[in-house]
């Protein structure tokens, strides 16, 4: 019998974060005007987009309404959260022995197992409705594999089998960073419909930092003296490193827009183009004067409080204080990934 613990709160903590950067970071290049004022696309999603004829692009030009970007990346966070629902109950399943402990099911496997089934028909019709508004075939391929491993894992330990055994702080920082950037990549995918190394890929590997400090916090509860005071510093460890990183990533982001104006526009407004004409042209909706140097201002802010609630956190580790270290580090996720986020507005 193997030793249970939860993954579900802070891998949905995990995905919220990971779908704001994801989508977050589609903003800029599906909308804004200093990007081309939409995105190049092979073709329009399923539903929701619109064609537009455009002689500068050689790949088409494709324009979405901004409820379609509202109810794709709302999609994408349900899929994630259910997602961390099958995840948990595939740990009770693989605390429980898997699918056959000792040549019999016991009955905290079956319901486990049950219990993951039953997360099936909710992933399924959330995965139908974003592949239809989206039109993407590649969709159904990831999750399947996805649902395959852990499924794979949980029932038959095949790492055990292979003879690959990992400690479950090894396991929970190998999940996280896994989660987070993935979670943040295919929602990038979906969302913009190509991957932009500014947004995609630096954005996946912040939202990878971010899950990675909040598992982070993850040590033997039952230890006592010597022992536990070693096992909260190396925890503490991790989670200073995944916060350096973090907070390195949203410097770079934010802070050359705060203090160099030679990168920026003269413009200080902001004009994303939510729709166009029935001749194809595209309608700007521009925002009131001085609103790029305010959102310039509130991602510095942001990064300030990333630090801070990541010295927090860090403290409240090391003294034991699980539940608020993990609070501390999600919150310190959140921000750092809105002054990301911010940060690919105002470029």
């Amino acid at each position: 019998m193997r030793r249970s613990y939860t993954v579900w709160p802070w891998l949905s903590a995990s995905a919220v974060i990971a779908v704001l950067i994801g989508a977050g970071a589609s903003f800029a290049p599906l909308y804004l005007d200093n990007w081309g004022g939409d995105t190049r696309h092979y073709m329009c999603p399923m539903i929701g987009g619109r064609n537009v004829d455009d002689p500068r692009a050689d790949a088409g030009l494709c324009v979405t309404p901004l409820a379609w970007f509202v109810i794709v990346s709302a999609l994408c966070l349900l899929l994630a959260v259910v997602f961390a629902v099958y995840c948990e109950m595939a740990m009770h399943l693989d605390a429980a022995g898997g699918l056959r402990a000792g040549g019999v099911m016991t009955r905290s496997a079956r319901r486990a197992r049950n219990a993951m089934l039953w997360t099936l028909p909710a992933f399924l019709v959330v995965g139908l409705a974003l592949g239809i508004l989206t039109a993407a075939a590649w969709l159904p391929l990831v999750w399947f594999v996805a649902l395959s491993a852990v499924w794979l894992q949980a029932g038959w330990h095949v790492c055990d089998r292979i003879g690959l055994r990992l400690t479950t702080r090894t396991a929970n920082d190998i999940l996280a960073v896994v989660w987070g950037f993935g979670v943040a990549l295919v929602t990038h995918a979906l969302v913009c419909w190509h991957v932009t190394f500014i947004g995609g890929i630096r954005g996946a590997a912040l939202s990878a930092c971010c899950s990675w400090a909040i598992a982070s916090v993850s040590y033997d509860g039952d230890a006592v003296g010597e022992a536990a005071a070693v096992d909260r510093r190396i925890a503490t460890a991790r989670g200073v490193i995944a916060s350096i990183i973090q907070w390195v990533m949203v410097y770079n982001a934010v802070r050359p827009r705060g203090e160099s104006a030679s990168n920026q526009t003269t413009a200080t407004w902001l004009c994303p183009h939510f729709s166009v004409t029935a001749s194809g042209a595209r309608v700007g909706s521009c925002s009131p004067e001085g609103l790029r140097p305010l959102l310039s201002s509130v991602g510095l802010v942001l990064m300030v409080a990333t630090l801070l609630a990541s010295v927090c956190a860090a403290m409240a580790c090391h003294f034991g204080r699980r539940s608020v270290s993990r609070g501390l580090y999600a919150a310190a996720g959140l921000c750092a990934a809105s002054a990301f986020v911010i940060g690919t507005v105002v470029a």
